[in-house]
């Protein structure tokens, strides 16, 4: 570490190792190259489950080399899938989730997460225990980013207090800087 000010998917990634413990269940919402997925696979253990979803084949393909690769396929579900439809599948109280935004990295960029972020987020909001976090790193530099991050914002802020505590980390000293949102279930 170089200072206390990281990287947006760095931030996100030490929230998630406060909140997660070996043996939980947790998921990741948009599974990409596997990044993500792989780190909760490390938190969770052997014991833990990791649900992962994409709606790209490429993405799954590369989420389940990754997983290969790093010995975590026994405790982690690749499911080529969209996640506004989480809420049909029987996943268990969940620790934790993430959404890291926008596109598969070094891919089509007209294909991003799309106008069912906000029923994703809230299904995963259902799946998640008391106390659960859900993160959302958002990317509002690009144009479709900022209607995103505009969309997740107004769904986060119209959350009662009672249901969920959120949060914003920002980098306002940075263009085009990416967003972490996090949501705490109460």
């Amino acid at each position: 570490m170089n200072g206390l000010i990281q990287t947006a998917v760095t931030i996100s990634h030490r929230l998630l190792a406060l909140s997660v413990q070996k043996g939980d269940t947790v998921i990741d919402a948009t599974a990409g190259k596997g990044r993500d997925t792989c780190f909760l696979a490390e938190l969770v253990g052997e014991t833990g489950q990791v649900w992962a979803f994409d709606i790209q084949e490429e993405a799954c393909n590369y989420t389940r080399a990754a997983l290969v690769k790093a010995g975590y396929t026994a405790r982690v579900q690749v499911f080529c899938d969209d996640h506004a439809n989480l809420a049909a599948y029987n996943i268990a109280p969940a620790a934790a989730a993430i959404f890291n935004l926008g596109w598969l990295p070094g891919s089509d960029h007209t294909v991003v997460s799309g106008a069912g972020i906000v029923s994703a987020m809230k299904a995963v909001l259902d799946k998640l225990k008391i106390g659960g976090v859900l993160i959302a790193v958002a990317y509002p530099g690009h144009s479709r980013g900022a209607t995103e991050y505009d969309t997740v914002l107004k769904w986060i802020s119209s959350l009662p207090q009672k249901q969920a505590r959120c949060l914003q980390i920002s980098f306002p000293a940075h263009v085009r800087a990416p967003l972490v949102l996090l949501i705490e279930k109460q």
